[in-house]
């Protein structure tokens, strides 16, 4: 299991390269921080998964969804179809396939948050758009999830 942390402002150059940050990448495990799959995210962001986190993810997926259920199936679908597997090179970037960056909106700078199991990348603008409204019952939100946690142990 991951456990991600961190904010971190990166440039996208013009053949959609992305230079993931060394604070980053040394929390990963390092026999899995070479090979990673993307994918679109659920609020107009993207995924970046490392290669074991992913394959956890589509086991769990192929285990719980059934293909003789619609909503699944298409759930599914739709999941997967945008996912691609990047590299790291000897730089440290991936490529962020031209359709997720077009789907996303993504020009020259882009946020990447890390926290707990995720590494979302987001379009900057988005992202401090998004972050800036800081929803107005956040203190409510707080006390409903951190029960719900402290009720599952």
């Amino acid at each position: 299991m991951f456990s991600f942390t961190g904010q971190y402002e990166v440039k996208v150059d013009g053949k959609g390269r992305l230079r993931l940050p060394s604070d980053l990448l040394r929390q990963i495990p390092e026999d899995t921080n070479t090979k990673y799959v993307i994918n679109k995210g659920l609020d107009k962001c993207l995924r970046l998964y490392p290669m074991t986190q992913w394959n956890s993810v589509t086991a769990e997926m192929n285990k719980n969804l059934s293909w003789f259920q619609s909503k699944e199936r298409t759930f599914a679908r739709y999941f997967f179809q945008a996912a691609a597997q990047v590299e790291v090179d000897s730089n440290d970037r991936i490529i962020i396939p031209k359709r997720l960056i077009d789907d996303i909106g993504i020009q020259a700078e882009v946020v990447i948050i890390a926290f707990g199991e995720v590494i979302e990348i987001w379009n900057s603008e988005e992202f401090y758009n998004n972050i800036a409204k800081e929803p107005e019952d956040f203190a409510n939100m707080a006390d409903e999830i951190w029960s719900k946690i402290n009720n599952n142990k």
